[in-house]
């Protein structure tokens, strides 16, 4: 059985943004982790960050699932093993969400942004702060720096390497399944 689905939400390359070699150097690091440890790696399936969790995972030995915002399936990374085509452009990203146990942000534009918003109050969310984006603006522009919204119900978690925001993902699934 597979342990939890892990949803990672990040820049992608398109509409001119870009990432840093660390931002795809820890993502890579994130997708290989959290496959050690069993996990299943759930994305937008495209390239940029995305690209990088899913080449880590398989690296791993993991399993990849892409949901893509179009209906081509040339159109996923390489390193993805279930291609799952919507032709809903960014409403898929309600469905990354959904799909997910909890997500961690790496990096990202206003796709990511947005689905931030959409997690934030479904699945414990990790944002992966020192990537760059949205992960690292996100604090400054929270409410007491940890929440989106003033019913300061939903919580942001934040971790400053790849090891910790898996680590913080895997305890708040298994917190929240615990109270189930």
């Amino acid at each position: 059985m597979l342990g939890p689905r892990i949803g990672i939400i990040g820049s992608d390359l398109s509409h001119g943004s870009s990432i840093t070699p660390k931002a795809l150097q820890w993502a890579e690091e994130v997708g290989r982790l959290i496959a050690e440890r069993g996990g299943l790696v759930i994305s937008g399936g495209r390239g940029g960050v995305m690209e990088a969790v899913s080449k880590g995972a398989k690296q791993a030995g993991g399993l990849v699932v892409g949901i893509m915002p179009s209906m081509e399936t040339s159109e996923a990374n390489p390193y993805v093993d279930v291609v799952i085509t919507t032709g809903l452009g960014g409403v898929r990203n309600m469905l990354t969400v959904r799909t997910s146990d909890a997500v961690i942000m790496i990096a990202g534009g206003g796709g990511t942004l947005n689905e931030l918003t959409v997690a934030h109050h479904l699945k414990p969310t990790v944002v992966l702060e020192g990537t760059g984006g949205w992960s690292d603006r996100i604090r400054s522009a929270a409410i007491d720096g940890e929440y989106l919204d003033e019913r300061r119900e939903y919580k942001l978690h934040f971790a400053q390497d790849p090891a910790a925001a898996v680590n913080l993902a895997f305890d708040l699934v298994s917190q929240k399944t615990d109270k189930t």
